[in-house]
């Protein structure tokens, strides 16, 4: 052997007697409930052999030093409170689950099913509501036997003061209500334009709100596009949504002196004053300028409203007729207000 074989040596044998003695203070079986770190006792690497590293002794030392760790997972211990409330989360399934298959089941022999095939039904599926359907339970009382007539009409068809080919008319109708002790509330005004065979070749409609009992009111308005062929007659019909058995009323209109001059471009422009006589201020009054000609008969009409009108107070009013009429077809101008719905009466 060489030297150093002969130096190895006693370090080999110093290291087998260090392990064998730590071996023998090794307990022969430890106990398995004890819980102590097995390497509490351990007194570290640096007796083992004088040929490790010092810098690795210490880290060896470390390391045997530290807390052991224990990576398994716990066990679980299922207590009886734990267990009972999971066997009551399962019946709260199964009774959900039974009483679905019940509900879906149908009444019938034949076991339903819900699926995709099954529509549910929706309110949009349904038709709207019909205005008599909305007015089934609304009880509407019965007016006179006799309703409001028509007084009297007219209607003229002139050249369009803008285009040569075109033609453009006026029309006005003018109401009455015969009765001292109905008021006449929403009234629809419909007009028929007829040739002299009685075909129907145009048509309009108005609307007013109310006919005080006793009262005279007109509708007059300017349509475009009118019949290129002559209109001799005007046929009228008048709706009544509600009569209102109040009596007579306390009140009327003054009209001021009425002035109808030509108008700057065309048609003709009528100025006046009204008044109203009633105890309350009225408003969305509405007033109808009813144009005759030199013959008498009615040649055409135009309207206008006022917002308020204040118990005895001379309101200006204007208005204006722009239908291409020259100013010596017409040779009377008649004014007829009609109060609107801000007119409540209390009788």
């Amino acid at each position: 052997m060489s030297d150093g074989d002969d130096a190895r040596a006693p370090a080999e044998s110093e290291l087998i007697r260090l392990l064998r003695e730590r071996a023998a203070q090794l307990p022969d079986e430890p106990d398995p409930a004890d819980d102590a770190d097995p390497f509490d006792d351990f007194d570290g690497w640096d007796g083992l052999s004088p040929t490790v590293d010092p810098s690795s002794r210490d880290l060896l030392s470390q390391w045997a030093d530290e807390e052991h760790i224990e990576t398994e997972s716990p066990a679980r211990h299922w207590t009886p409170l734990v267990v009972a409330a999971v066997i009551l989360v399962v019946v709260a399934v199964l009774a959900v689950g039974v009483r679905f298959v019940l509900d879906t089941g149908g009444d019938d022999d034949d076991a339903g099913t819900r699926g995709d095939d099954v529509e549910a039904p929706s309110v949009t599926d349904a038709d709207p509501p019909t205005l008599d359907d909305l007015t089934a339970d609304v009880t509407v009382p019965p007016g006179p036997a006799e309703g409001l007539t028509v007084a009297d009409k007219g209607v003229t068809i002139v050249e369009d003061r803008f285009d040569a080919e075109r033609r453009e008319g006026t029309f006005a109708v003018i109401i009455d209500n015969p009765h001292a002790d109905w008021l006449a509330q929403g009234v629809q005004v419909d007009v028929r334009m007829l040739d002299e065979s009685g075909t129907e070749v145009g048509s309009d409609a108005a609307f007013l709100e109310i006919v005080l009992p006793g009262q005279q009111v007109a509708v007059g308005a300017l349509f475009f596009d009118a019949p290129a062929v002559p209109v001799v007659e005007l046929a009228v019909t008048l709706d009544v949504a509600r009569w209102r058995e109040t009596g007579p009323f306390d009140g009327d209109f003054t009209i001021g002196e009425i002035v109808t001059e030509e108008a700057e471009f065309s048609g003709v422009r009528t100025a006046f004053t009204l008044r109203s006589d009633f105890a309350d201020p009225l408003i969305d009054t509405g007033v109808t300028a009813v144009y005759r000609g030199p013959d008498g008969q009615i040649v055409g009409g135009s309207d206008t409203f006022l917002d308020l009108l204040e118990p005895g107070v001379a309101t200006p009013v204007e208005i204006s007729l722009l239908a291409n009429i020259p100013i010596d077809q017409i040779s009377a101008t008649e004014i007829y207000p009609a109060a609107g719905f801000g007119f409540v009466p209390d009788q």
